[in-house]
């Protein structure tokens, strides 16, 4: 991947802006960012949007970055292109397109592998104990020619990748933390560079963060972002796959659940009840249904 200097420049800007943040959740920061369309002119005090709390918050961060920043940004940048990660920012056209349009999109995102056009038409797999379901769930989705978005934290998760890329598929994993961090993908290492080559491995945090409660939470936002709907197959309250329910739905991403979770959590009941989610009676009608969905929904792609 070549970048121009005016690029890396951009990118370098986005990261030190990003860095100043302390304050507040970083998607405050890439708002105002789209908003002025550039991080260069932002630190540049040019602040375009109407809001006096964006304002106030785009001269907060400005103020905070160091006269060094943007040169450790753009080290930062070419070191992880030289090992293989490429970095996008919602100032790139290569930006995923369904993350885009969610309100806490993420300034950046760290790429080892690739997402291609074609991905926006996905479903995420969640699920937190029944790796034969997910698995077939996520053989079905791949068959029907949809990308598989999941995180790669637990043998669930490596089941699901797995059973994708048996069928011919694509997968997209979201890491609970920094790309370059061992501890992130840990003993699914192996998994991981299988996905690098099958699709991509995505990071929105530091490329040396180690998973925390924290990331693995904020991680949730990417996997609903990249994802065009979710299936959730099973999960307790208060679980993993709760808090993905809970972040779809606030981002107006449609869920399916499995007819057995519907039954039998009434917390998925609940959630049900506001809209937005269907209960699927088995792994057949599920790639029908999602297809059916992903197809009547107007074009985000902004690749």
């Amino acid at each position: 991947m070549v970048m121009t200097m005016t690029t890396i420049d951009e990118q370098a800007a986005v990261l030190a802006l990003t860095k100043a943040t302390r304050d507040k959740p970083w998607f405050y920061t890439a708002r105002i960012i789209l908003d002025a369309g550039s991080a260069l002119a932002l630190l540049d005090r040019r602040c375009a949007s109407r809001d006096a709390d964006d304002r106030a918050h785009a001269a907060d961060i400005t103020a905070q970055v160091l006269p060094g920043d943007l040169a450790w940004a753009r080290d930062l940048v070419t070191a992880m292109r030289d090992d293989g990660v490429h970095l996008v920012t919602v100032l790139d056209d290569a930006y995923p397109g369904n993350l885009m349009w969610a309100y806490d999109r993420q300034p950046f995102l760290w790429i080892r592998g690739d997402i291609r056009p074609n991905d926006h038409r996905s479903v995420a797999v969640i699920g937190e104990v029944d790796s034969g379901h997910a698995a077939s769930a996520a053989r079905a989705l791949a068959q029907a020619g949809i990308t598989v978005v999941a995180p790669l934290r637990s043998a669930l998760d490596a089941a699901v990748h797995q059973a994708a890329h048996d069928a011919g598929g694509r997968t997209l994993a979201v890491l609970s933390g920094g790309i370059a961090e061992p501890a992130t993908v840990d003993e699914y290492a192996s998994m991981a560079e299988q996905i690098a080559n099958c699709g991509a491995l995505v990071s929105a945090f530091w490329p040396d963060a180690a998973p925390t409660d924290r990331t693995v939470a904020l991680s949730r936002i990417v996997t609903c972002g990249l994802a065009d709907c979710l299936y959730v197959v099973d999960g307790a309250a208060g679980g993993s796959s709760a808090g993905h329910v809970e972040q779809a739905l606030q981002t107006g991403k449609y869920v399916f659940v499995s007819q057995r979770l519907h039954q039998e959590q009434p917390w998925a009941a609940r959630a049900g009840s506001r809209g937005g989610m269907t209960a699927v009676q088995d792994i057949d009608e599920l790639p029908k249904q999602a297809v059916n969905l992903i197809d009547m929904t107007p074009g985000t792609n902004t690749y």
